[in-house]
């Protein structure tokens, strides 16, 4: 590549927010921050326009870092607030044959309340290392950034991009210990090994489309330098552009609720059908008026396995339960019919009985006078029941001179226990009168199971 044409790509790089060129000696430095602090540094690199003479402060607002970092807005802001705070008071140092490096990473950082929004001011100091920049230096894209955890596997993957057109590159394990801010930690190797060569290694593995081996190449015993040897991640490689559309698609879906840190988070955790079926359910419950709140409710459907079926299934039951509660509806209603058709067939019945007892008891004295006869035989001389008593006791009762008119009154003033003896002795004693009564009902009474 020309010198114009490096210079033009340079250009290019630095109008796209999430690429940026790094100077080698950047990378080679010697420093101790946190991965967030990192993340930042780099984010507030690439928001730079390093093809410029001059460094103007950088201003970003929350709602971007919400975005790059992750979390609710409100503990974001105090989380960034402690980080940035610690940010500002490290050191980063580098020395090579030409020049010896001591700086602040920032020389200030302003948060401006009403607008949202932090302004950092570079440190005068690093300015040469960020603008202008011609050559020895190495191109991040910091979204390849976004799924590591650990400072280490962050700092290692700069490494790798760095050596990358090499293959592979060596390092003192002192010195390696020493740009990584840990000189007086890790005296042992094997920890050092352990916690940070190993863990960054498995780190990039699984997240990164460049990770590492290495060989230990010893003094004796004792491993005194490192040979890594950087490895295309092919598999990573392959699926990197893909998953980074399904990330956009998703975060367009849900930007409203959620940010795209947070879409990634899910994406290292759960397949991509997965998480749509859990975002398209989502949304349709949204607009249903269901979810009260839906970043919680997100992050529950896409960590739900099989949720379509789940979905189906529980609509299977919903309607089943629907249908039953139809059933169990039309079944009271039915039996309510029935029972209904059951009293007023039994009433008329009743009815049509008592109607022809009465007339009895009007146009022919002898019968009232027989009931009478019969009641006092049976009072008198047994077998009696409760009923007989109490008929005999109100049938004395009256005030009614005539016998035939004491129970025809007492029919009249709805005194059942006198009105029941006197039909049950129509019955009887006038038995095809009261067949003739019945037949009429009998086909009905035997389709209801009654009997008359």
């Amino acid at each position: 590549m020309s010198k114009e044409q490096r210079e033009k790509a340079i250009e290019v790089i630095s109008r796209d927010p999430n690429r940026l060129v790094k100077t080698n000696p950047i990378i080679n430095a010697k420093f101790d921050i946190t991965a967030v602090q990192m993340k930042v540094f780099l984010k507030v690199i690439a928001s730079v326009d390093q093809s410029n003479e001059d460094l103007p402060d950088v201003q970003i607002s929350l709602k971007e870092f919400q975005d790059f970092v992750g979390g609710k807005t409100k503990n974001l802001l105090k989380y960034l607030q402690e980080e940035l705070t610690k940010l500002r008071k490290k050191d980063i140092y580098y020395e090579d044959d030409k020049i010896k490096l001591e700086a602040n990473f920032f020389s200030s950082i302003v948060y401006d309340k009403v607008q949202a929004k932090f302004i950092f001011e570079f440190s005068n100091k690093l300015k040469p290392f960020l603008l202008q920049i011609k050559e020895n230096f190495t191109v991040l894209d910091i979204r390849n950034l976004l799924f590591l955890d650990s400072i280490y596997a962050i700092r290692f993957y700069e490494f790798c991009k760095q050596y990358e057109r090499f293959g592979a590159f060596e390092l003192d394990v002192e010195d390696l210990k020493d740009r990584l801010g840990l000189s007086t930690r890790y005296k042992n190797y094997f920890d050092f090994k352990l916690k940070v060569l190993q863990q960054a290694r498995t780190e990039l593995e699984s997240s990164s489309d460049l990770y590492f081996d290495f060989e230990e190449i010893k003094s004796g015993k004792k491993v005194v330098r490192l040979r890594f040897i950087i490895i295309e991640n092919r598999q990573k490689t392959k699926i990197d552009e893909s998953l980074r559309l399904q990330i956009l698609e998703i975060h367009m879906l849900v930007k409203d609720y959620v940010t795209e840190t947070v879409v990634n988070t899910w994406f290292k955790k759960y397949p991509y059908a997965q998480i749509l079926a859990g975002v398209e359910y989502t949304l349709k419950e949204i607009k249903l008026g269901k979810v009260h709140e839906p970043a919680r409710y997100l992050q529950k459907m896409v960590s739900t396995k099989d949720i379509v079926e789940q979905q189906e299934t529980n609509e299977l039951k919903i309607k089943a339960r629907q249908e039953k509660l139809i059933i169990d509806e039309t079944i009271k209603v039915k039996e309510k019919s029935i029972t209904y058709q059951k009293d007023s067939l039994l009433k008329a019945y009743y009815d049509d009985c008592l109607e022809f007892a009465i007339h009895l008891l009007r146009h022919d004295t002898s019968v009232g006078v027989a009931i009478y006869n019969e009641l006092k035989n049976k009072i008198e001389n047994g077998p009696k029941t409760v009923t007989d008593d109490l008929v005999w006791e109100y049938i004395l009762a009256s005030e009614e001179s005539s016998i035939p008119m004491k129970f025809y009154v007492a029919i009249q003033n709805q005194q059942f226990m006198v009105t029941s003896f006197v039909v049950n002795w129509c019955k009887n004693h006038f038995i095809s009168e009261f067949q003739r009564i019945k037949d009429p009902y009998l086909p009905k009474a035997k389709e209801f199971g009654l009997v008359l």
